[in-house]
């Protein structure tokens, strides 16, 4: 059985958007036609939540819809953190809102207008805030919606806030991990440039004096240079077209997989990945379990979290076992992905029914570690830059003076 992600309106004329499995489109629209609704748009989702089949412009179309209404992840926790404040202070939920959107940017005050009216109109807060993926995605839905029914909206919000929070934290953390290597590489990147550039043409006319072969590395090398300085447009044309073949591939499915999962071999960088989507994964069936989301639920919400096809097609197998009536913990182990840290937690959690409060000691775990690790990077990374930045410029000064090293041979 599929998802389908549907758009109708109702008798009222209200736009209305939701999800809804089923065997096929046409099961879908008759099942939304008997409840009164006008099928507008009936569309298959992927596991993680994206569309189906959608080609490569439709995926630069939505993605250009979507950035209309982006709201910075920061603006996005600063408002749940003060929505969870209010509504803990007893202010209304329509009170509230008005008072938040009057400090808000233009994209997220142009929303929060949008989600009071629908409140206005008679939608709930939920419903209201999934017309706008843009700034709240499936999980903040799934979130809210828990927090409707249990009643204890302040409490989840509050919860959810703390999330996003760690979550950004470790976005920071995954980043700065990234950017020492990036520096260093760029300038090795200007360096070797700087060589072909300046230093292979004075070389290149010394030795053409001589009138003699010169040794392989050394042609190659001053080819490298004559590349670069007389098809300079060339050269930049053709890193560009790399980067644009790069952008498309990432969005062919097959080989986003094949990337997500061979980026988790790197060394140090796939470890730091591979933590950080197991803190992520932890954290938020943390979250969702502990608000209560349906465990299914909450699994597909985990896969896209992730973002990672690598897990997120873990996370299927595992929520595929989960509908047959196969444990949590057993779903993790049969996908070899999880460590025993996970699994084992996971296992006891279910022993005690306290799943939640278990993933969120793992999440605590797998944040420990990402910190720890990138306090260190530049010891762990060091010594790897070092040589290979030695073993880089050493080769290109190696082929520049290996003629002269035979000069002797060359002069006769």
């Amino acid at each position: 059985m599929a998802k389908y992600a549907y758009t109708v309106r109702d008798n009222k004329a209200n736009l209305l958007t939701g999800q809804m499995d089923g065997n096929s489109v046409d099961e879908i629209i008759n099942r939304l036609e008997e409840k009164s609704l006008i099928p507008i748009s009936v569309e298959e989702l992927n596991f993680d939540g994206s569309l189906k089949n959608r080609s490569f412009f439709d995926k630069i179309n939505e993605a250009i819809l979507k950035s209309q209404n982006k709201v910075n992840y920061k603006d996005m926790v600063f408002f749940t953190r003060q929505l969870a404040t209010m509504l803990d202070g007893g202010v209304s939920l329509p009170k509230a809102l008005e008072q938040l959107s009057r400090g808000e940017n233009p994209i997220l005050k142009r929303i929060l207008d949008k989600v009071s009216d629908d409140i206005a109109m008679g939608s709930t807060f939920s419903d209201a805030i999934g017309k706008h993926p843009g700034a709240f995605n499936n999980m903040y839905v799934s979130v809210v919606r828990s927090g409707e029914v249990s009643g204890a909206l302040d409490v989840v919000l509050d919860q959810l806030a703390t999330y996003m929070e760690n979550t950004e934290a470790m976005k920071a953390k995954v980043k700065a991990a990234m950017r020492y290597p990036m520096a260093i590489g760029g300038f090795v990147t200007v360096i070797v440039i700087g060589i072909l550039v300046k230093l292979v043409p004075i070389f290149k006319d010394m030795y053409g004096g001589f009138g003699a072969t010169l040794p392989k590395p050394t042609l190659v090398l001053v080819a490298a240079s004559d590349a670069i300085r007389y098809n300079a447009p060339f050269v930049i044309l053709g890193a560009f077209l790399l980067i644009i073949a790069f952008i498309v591939a990432m969005n062919i499915d097959s080989t986003r997989y094949l990337w997500h999962k061979y980026i988790l071999k790197f060394p140090v960088f796939g470890l730091i990945l591979r933590k950080n989507i197991l803190s992520i994964f932890s954290r938020t069936m943390s979250l969702l379990m502990g608000s209560g989301t349906p465990i299914l639920e909450a699994t597909q919400i985990a896969g896209a979290a992730v973002n990672n096809k690598h897990y997120a097609k873990a996370l299927e197998d595992v929520y595929n076992d989960l509908k047959q009536g196969e444990l949590l913990s057993a779903s993790l182990v049969r996908t070899k992905e999880f460590p025993p840290l996970v699994t084992q937690l996971v296992s006891t959690g279910e022993e005690s029914g306290k799943i939640d409060e278990l993933l969120r000691k793992s999440a605590e775990f797998y944040e420990r570690e990402i910190k720890n690790t990138v306090d260190s990077i530049a010891s762990i990374i060091e010594p790897f830059l070092i040589v290979t930045l030695g073993a880089l410029v050493g080769g290109i000064l190696i082929a520049l003076y290996m003629p002269i090293f035979t000069i002797g041979k060359i002069i006769k």
